[in-house]
C-alpha cells in the first residue's frame, strides 16, 4: 500500500494520451485497485466547489487480465469551470505466455476546459515484457474527437509506448513511461507524451519523489497550447 503527500504542484494539466501503464494495479490473481471520492463546498465571496472521483480497479488470473480505469475531476467557481475533466477506460488482455499479451481496449474521455467535448476510441495491441518493470506496447485505434467549436475528427492512430523501471543505486529508482500516437493519414499529426518520476528512499519505506508530465499536441484545438507540463513533488509511504 502507498501513500502520497503532495506539497508541491506548480502546473496541472489533463492530457488525451492517459498513462495506462501507471495504474495498472497488482497482478496478482483476483481483484487488486483503489476507489477514491472527495467533494468540497466553499461559500463566501463566491461558491466554489470541487468533485474528485478515482477508481482504478483490475482483475487477474493466469491467462486473462482486466482493467477497468475511472477518473472524474470537477472544478467551478463563480459559475467559471477551472477544470472539468475526465476518462473512462477498459482493457482486457489475454496473456500468451509470460512476455507477450494481447490487448483490446475502449476508452471515453472529455476536457471541454480544453476545447475537448468528447473522445471515443478503439482499439488492440501487442504488449511485451523485456524485463522485470519494463514493457514495450504496440498498437492502433479508432478514434473520434468532438471538438467544443462542433469540428469531428475521425482518424485511425498508431500507439507505441515504452516503460522503464531502473533501480539507479540502492535508495535511488526511475520510472518512465513514454507514449507515440501518430495519425495514420498524416505522420505529423501526433500526439506524444511522457511522465518521468525519480524517487529517494532517505528512510525505510520512506521516499522523496520528483515528477514531471509532459505532452506535447503537434495538432491542439483552437485556442489550446501545443507543448504543455506538470511537475509535482512530494512525499511517498510504503507499508
Amino acid at each position: 500500500m502507498k501513500f502520497f503527500i503532495i506539497f508541491l504542484l506548480p502546473i496541472s494539466l489533463f492530457s488525451q494520451v492517459v498513462n495506462v501503464e501507471g495504474k495498472r494495479q497488482s497482478d496478482e490473481n483476483g481483484w487488486s485497485g483503489t476507489i477514491e471520492f472527495s467533494f468540497d463546498y466553499n461559500d463566501s465571496e463566491q461558491i466554489d466547489w470541487e468533485f474528485n472521483n478515482t477508481s482504478h480497479l483490475q482483475w487477474d488470473n493466469n491467462t486473462w487480465s482486466l482493467l477497468l480505469l475511472n477518473e472524474i475531476n470537477l472544478d467551478r467557481a463563480g459559475e467559471v469551470d477551472f477544470e472539468n475533466d475526465g476518462f473512462q477506460h477498459l482493457r482486457l488482455s489475454h496473456h500468451l505466455n509470460n512476455n507477450f499479451s494481447l490487448e483490446t481496449f475502449t476508452q471515453n474521455q472529455f476536457d471541454p476546459v480544453r476545447k475537448i467535448e468528447n473522445r471515443k476510441l478503439l482499439g488492440s495491441g501487442l504488449r511485451v515484457g523485456l524485463s522485470d518493470g519494463n514493457f514495450l506496447g504496440l498498437s492502433s485505434f479508432y478514434e473520434i474527437e468532438t471538438l467544443t467549436d462542433n469540428i469531428i475528427n475521425k482518424d485511425i492512430r498508431l500507439s507505441s509506448y515504452l516503460q522503464l523501471d531502473f533501480k539507479i543505486s540502492e535508495n535511488i529508482q526511475w520510472l518512465s513511461t513514454t507514449y507515440y500516437q501518430p495519425n495514420t493519414k498524416q505522420f505529423s499529426d501526433f500526439k506524444l507524451s511522457n511522465e518521468s518520476q525519480l524517487n529517494f528512499n532517505f528512510i525505510k519505506n520512506l521516499a522523496f519523489t520528483n515528477t514531471i508530465e509532459i505532452i506535447y499536441d503537434s495538432y491542439p484545438a483552437n485556442g489550446v497550447k501545443e507543448f504543455s507540463y506538470r511537475l509535482q513533488n512530494g512525499v511517498q509511504y510504503n507499508f
